[in-house]
């Protein structure tokens, strides 16, 4: 070999060498697995993992249990912990570092009360974390935008039942129900925000006209000071005067690049009345922020939620919910033995923040479903899904989309959205509950039908009609009616109406939302006019939060009644009447849901205000007077922290000229002995005909502070107190013959008392039905010679989760 040779052979040697060596020292070192409880198999969300021994040096798993990393140096070894399990050490070597799997084992004795002399260190850390809340709040960023893809399923929970029905051979090991969306939202502060449904797929559903969301059953943040779940206020324990109701144990501190996370376990002190939560806050001292937490109900009911909330610290500076996750677990339903559960996760991604918005960019709902979500092919759900669908959710899709067809799983969506309208639908016509099947004390039960049109025959005409025979009256009402919507979205309808029937005296204008069908309180109406009426209305909504109505309307009236009404020499027995109606609803921040083919409210956290007026027509279609009609109402509830749930809401009419009886102010009265019923919004001592009026002023008050006044294990009632104000005036009492009546020109006062949930009793399995008493006492101007006579005894029932 020439030397030549020899010297091209080492520098290929050599230049192999460095090639290899340069690959060697640059490569990467890579572990992913997943960590779940060992008797569960639930994924183990926040568990702690720490590499080679070095506690500076490690990672956290995922709201799915989920961890990877990927680094220069050699792996050789992870501890895995978690808060109330045994640790476990993991050895790592080349064919076992990709897919782990690793099982933690519940341990009791790792929750033992730490003894704690001195300042409790988890304390020290909440005060930085509390005093910071307002700072690292999400919804207190200027705007924000983002995209959530979201998934729920739906499965059971076997716990001794060995599935004689075959469910899950029939669900061939699927699931038994999913959803999936993509949704993408906008936010400005403070209250603007809008969220469209890009896509959504729902098993068993060829068109699903609803989608999950990322905060269907949790809030988008864990800075509120009141937690709801449930439909359940929790004191947050990030929140001013937690320190005093919740105990925090430090249990563990970890390390992340130049950050310090402190892990704290939380739940309320012991003796402390409240609702409290328990879980885990992981705190990363880069603002005293939660980077991930954990949050269930500190006492279980026959529904348990529990939520998982994971956080990132985005280039602008900002810690931003990256992952949302809870479990809704149904104990015991269907039965004790077989439960089921629902998983709902939410990643969020695309985050922007402090974008240019304005108000006039958002649409009207806050939530509303693209006309196109149902459509998305395979290729658009696979960019979204972070992983892809699994055998069992392939199976789900399968077997329930061939059992929805069959079943028709659309229709019955339909028939749940009608029927939470009051109406059945049959074919291309909807029964009308309430129009065939009716009771009161004048009529005794009213047998008969309303019928109308629905969507399969018009898509924008409703026509419709009712006929009914009150059994105890022994007469015939009926009346029809059409309706012409020209947009769902503004609720803009334009309709026409005739009908012979009853109206109650005192309710024949615009009717706030106050005791009406869903309380009880037409039950007892027993003074009634029949009137002959044909009315034209128009309603719509404008300005965001305010709904409008107008109309006219001409009716002959005949009091049902002895009753004569006289004035300025005229005797009336029947009248004609004609007026011009306008009726607003003004809710500030009120959020609007479009599903199921339709706007629903969710309300708002802000007062809501409703106006009326009514011009009266004298000498238009025979009407015989002419006068001016206000009325107002003014309703609000809000949730104080420690203190309970606070309501009022405040009336008030004045009518300018002399009227019938049956066109003023009665019946705001609700005692009777045959319905000893607690009837909101009403007077619980007063007599529904007690008092004539044609101008007063009402003030319902009432607070509930929950269980917070009185809570043990077998008995947990929530106890109201209640305090309600009237004054009315009545001007030409001379006008008013053949009838009793009262005035009420001093003030109508009475307090009372309610417990709710005195007895609880199992509602399948779900819930529980509460039943509770009230005792309210009338006094002031009005109260009543004997002491008996002040007193009313009234029942309420109720429903709970817990």
């Amino acid at each position: 070999m020439t030397i030549n040779s020899v010297n091209t052979a080492n520098k290929l040697c050599l230049f192999l060498f460095i090639l290899f060596f340069g690959f060697a020292s640059h490569a990467q070192t890579t572990i992913k697995g997943k960590i779940t409880d060992a008797a569960t198999k639930e994924p183990l969300a926040f568990a702690n993992i720490i590499i080679n021994q070095n506690s500076h040096l490690g990672i956290t798993t995922d709201i799915d249990g989920k961890f990877y990393y990927s680094g220069k140096q050699t792996i050789t070894s992870i501890l895995c912990s978690f808060v109330g399990y045994t640790n476990k050490t993991i050895v790592i070597t080349p064919s076992n570092n990709k897919n782990l799997h690793i099982e933690l084992s519940f341990d009791a004795n790792e929750l033992n009360e730490l003894v704690i002399t001195g300042e409790n260190p988890a304390n020290a850390i909440m005060r930085k974390v509390i005093a910071n809340k307002e700072l690292n709040d999400p919804e207190n960023i200027a705007t924000f935008k983002y995209k959530s893809y979201n998934k729920t399923i739906y499965d059971l929970r076997f716990k001794g039942y060995k599935d004689s029905l075959k469910v899950k051979g029939r669900l061939k090991d699927g699931h038994i129900f999913m959803m999936e969306s993509v949704t993408e939202r906008k936010y400005l502060k403070p209250n603007m925000s809008e969220e469209v449904v890009l896509a959504t797929r729902v098993s068993g559903f060829k068109n699903p006209a609803f989608a999950s969301l990322a905060t269907d059953l949790q809030p988008f943040s864990f800075y509120k000071d009141n937690m709801k779940l449930l439909n359940i206020n929790y004191l947050n324990p990030v929140s001013k005067g937690s320190l005093n109701k919740y105990r925090f144990t430090l249990q563990d501190t970890l390390y992340r690049d130049s950050d310090t996370i402190y892990v704290i376990s939380y739940k309320p002190k012991p003796g402390k009345n409240f609702e409290g939560l328990k879980g885990v806050l992981y705190i990363n001292t880069k603002k005293y922020a939660v980077q991930n937490v954990t949050a269930e109900p500190n006492e279980k009911g026959k529904l348990d939620i529990k939520i998982r909330q994971q956080y990132t610290y985005t280039k602008d500076g900002y810690w931003f919910p990256e992952q949302l996750d809870y479990t809704l677990e149904f104990n015991e339903f269907p039965q004790k033995d077989l439960g089921m559960y629902v998983q709902g996760k939410s990643y969020i991604d695309s985050i922007q923040l402090n974008l240019p918005m304005r108000k006039k960019e958002f649409a009207l709902e806050s939530v509303w479903i693209d006309e196109n979500a149902s459509k998305k092919d395979s290729t658009y759900w696979d960019n979204y899904r972070r992983e892809k669908l699994d055998l069992a959710e392939k199976t789900t899709y399968r077997v329930v989309d061939s059992i929805g067809e069959v079943a028709d799983l659309d229709g019955l969506v339909t028939f749940a959205e009608r029927f939470g309208k009051g109406r059945i639908p049959v074919g291309c016509v909807d029964i009308d509950i309430a129009k065939s099947l009716n009771f009161n004390k004048y009529e005794g039960v009213r047998w008969g039908l309303g019928l109308y049109t629905n969507e399969k025959l018009f898509e924008k005409l409703t026509l419709g009609g009712f006929a009914g025979y009150g059994t105890r009256d022994g007469d015939w009402k009926y009346g029809g009616e059409a309706i012409y919507t020209f947009s769902k979205r503004k609720e803009f309808t334009i309709g026409a109406k005739y009908q012979d029937n009853l109206v109650e005296t005192g309710n024949h204008t615009f009717q706030f939302p106050a005791f009406a069908y869903s309380n009880g309180r037409s039950l007892i109406a027993s003074q009634m006019d029949r009137i002959e009426e044909g009315s034209l209305n128009i309603g719509f909504r404008a300005f965001r939060y305010t709904k409008w109505d107008f109309g006219i309307s001409s009716a002959r009236i005949t009091p049902l009644y002895d009753y004569t009404f006289e004035h300025y020499g005229t005797s009336f027995k029947n009248y004609y009447n004609t007026e011009l109606t306008a009726n607003m609803k003004f809710a500030f921040g009120e959020k609007i849901v479009n599903a199921f083919n339709q706007n629903m409210s969710l309300g708002t956290k802000h007062p809501i205000l409703y106006l009326s007026y009514a011009r009266g027509l004298k000498g238009v279609l025979n009407s015989d007077f002419n006068y001016n009609k206000f009325e107002l109402a003014l309703e609000h509830s809000f949730y104080t922290k420690n203190l309970g749930k606070t309501s009022y809401r405040f009336e008030a009419g004045y009518i300018d000229k002399a009227l019938p009886y049956g066109l003023l102010f009665t019946g705001e009265g609700s005692y009777d002995k045959k319905y000893p019923l607690i009837m909101r919004n009403s007077f619980q001592t007063m007599q529904p005909y007690e008092f004539l009026s044609d101008r007063y002023a009402n003030l319902f008050t009432s607070h509930n502070f929950g269980g917070l006044l009185l809570k043990t294990d077998l008995f947990q009632p929530e106890i109201s107190i209640h305090n309600n104000f009237s004054w009315g005036n009545l001007s030409y009492q001379e006008s008013h013959k053949l009838i009793s009546f009262k005035t009420k020109d001093r003030i109508f006062m009475e307090t009372g008392l309610q417990i709710d949930n005195i007895l609880k009793l199992n509602y399948m399995n779900i819930g529980y039905m509460g039943l509770g008493a009230g005792v309210y006492y009338r006094y002031g101007g009005y109260s009543l010679p004997d002491f008996n006579d002040n007193l009313a005894f009234k029942f309420t029932l109720n429903f709970t989760f817990k």
